[in-house]
């Protein structure tokens, strides 16, 4: 089951921002990467493709979940839309566009080494677009939101320095003002996707916005993997 923590608010909201917790997908290079700058010794190739697999397949308990929930708000509160991190006004012509190839991409039905690989990728860029996207490819949903401010989140992409991935803390804070600016914009039920380590509740405080319901849902299998 999910669970679901909210912001207690003094009377009725103005509006509610449901915030499903994601598990992010990485490529294999970049969990590599991470993977052995948090590695006490040398990882070998094998023990890195292991891992890797694990994490596509959590990546892919945790968005199975999430659609479920998803599927659940469209059918039940009407929602038709859904806010997506790293998702802005710029690259939203890209998304579509892909989303477009993906709804007219045949999936292999074979077992040959290209029908297999062509599965394998069809998967992970199933994973890397997220659930929003996907929920679009069928026809559920009717479409992806940006929930980036373009600056700002250019800004908040974490600096590489001696191969260790540095944080600013206060920019990521602007980030997420900026992200709760666009949400205003919105009304009633407002779904957005977003990374778990993201809590708007400190900067609903700061920007004074006590008539918003912030939801924060936590999937089971999400809740299971962070426990570890």
């Amino acid at each position: 089951m999910a669970s679901v923590v909210n912001t207690p608010i003094n009377s009725k909201p103005k509006q509610i921002i449901i915030h499903l917790l994601n598990w992010h997908f990485v490529s294999r290079d970049d969990f590599a990467t991470d993977l052995s700058d948090s590695s006490d010794g040398k990882l070998s190739e094998a023990d890195i493709e292991r891992q890797y697999f694990e994490f596509l397949d959590d990546v892919e308990a945790i968005q199975k979940e999430q659609k479920q929930i998803l599927r659940y708000l469209i059918k039940n509160c009407e929602v038709r839309s859904v806010y997506l991190e790293g998702l802005t006004e710029k690259n939203l012509k890209a998304l579509n566009s892909f989303v477009k190839t993906l709804r007219e991409f045949e999936v292999p039905e074979g077992n040959g080494a290209i029908d297999l690989f062509l599965k394998e990728q069809y998967r992970r860029d199933l994973m890397q677009l997220g659930v929003p996207t996907q929920l679009m490819i069928t026809n559920e949903l009717k479409s992806v939101i940006p929930l980036e401010n373009s600056a700002a989140f250019k800004s908040a992409n974490p600096n590489a320095e001696n191969g260790k991935i540095q944080v600013d803390e206060k920019v990521e804070e602007k980030r997420e003002d900026e992200m709760l600016k666009i949400l205003r914009k919105g009304q009633g039920i407002n779904v957005i996707v977003l990374g778990g380590g993201h809590d708007l509740t400190d900067n609903l405080e700061r920007m004074k916005l006590d008539s918003v319901l912030y939801i924060r849902v936590t999937s089971s299998h999400y809740k299971k993997v962070t426990a570890n």
